[in-house]
C-alpha cells in the first residue's frame, strides 16, 4: 500500500470547493487524515488568496491513476486551467511506502510543507503544529476540521 499526501487548494468559492474535494477523497478512498485548512497568498500572480489543506490516505492505486482521478475531480468542480481563478487544485505532494519516508524538502510548493509536517508528526506520534489562524470547516454535525489534523471516517451512504 502506498501512502499518498495530496495538496488541496482553491481560490474561488474556496471553502465550499475544498470541502467538496475532501468529500470526494472520502468517497473514493475511505478514511483519510486531513491537515488544518489555511489561507495562503497566491504565488507569483495577482490573484485571490488560496485555501489550502493536505489529505493523506493509503491506496494500492498507482500515482498515475491517483493523478488522473485528481484531474477528473478538478474538472468536475469547474477548473479552468490557466485561469487566475482556481476552483480546484489537487496535486500529489508525496507518495511513499512508509511515513518515515516523507521528505518535506522534496515538496516544491513550500506552503504545503508545514501542512504535510503537521500530518507527519501526527502519524509519528510527535507534537503536532497547531495553526491558530486555521479556517474551521464543518463536514457533519460532529465532524469539524480545525487547527489540528483530523482523521475523517469513511462516509456512510444511506439509501434514500
Amino acid at each position: 500500500m502506498t501512502l499518498y499526501y495530496i495538496g488541496v487548494g482553491s481560490n474561488e468559492e474556496a471553502e465550499s470547493n475544498c470541502r467538496k474535494m475532501i468529500e470526494a477523497f472520502r468517497q473514493q478512498f475511505g478514511t483519510l487524515l486531513v491537515s488544518s485548512l489555511i489561507q495562503t497568498s497566491a504565488e507569483g500572480v495577482d490573484a485571490a488568496d488560496y485555501y489550502n489543506a493536505v489529505v493523506c490516505f493509503e491506496s494500492e492505486a498507482t500515482p498515475a491513476s491517483i493523478n488522473q482521478w485528481c484531474k477528473q475531480i478538478e474538472d468536475q468542480l469547474g477548473r479552468v486551467r490557466g485561469s487566475l481563478k482556481c476552483r480546484a487544485d489537487l496535486d500529489i505532494l508525496q507518495a511513499v511506502e512508509d511515513v518515515r519516508d516523507v521528505t518535506l524538502s522534496a515538496i516544491e510548493e513550500v506552503y504545503f510543507r508545514p501542512l504535510v509536517k503537521q500530518l507527519w508528526c501526527f502519524q509519528a506520534g510527535r507534537p503536532v503544529s497547531v495553526f491558530v489562524d486555521a479556517i474551521p470547516m464543518a463536514f457533519e454535525p460532529d465532524v469539524l476540521l480545525g487547527n489540528q489534523p483530523r482523521l475523517l471516517p469513511e462516509l456512510e451512504f444511506v439509501a434514500g
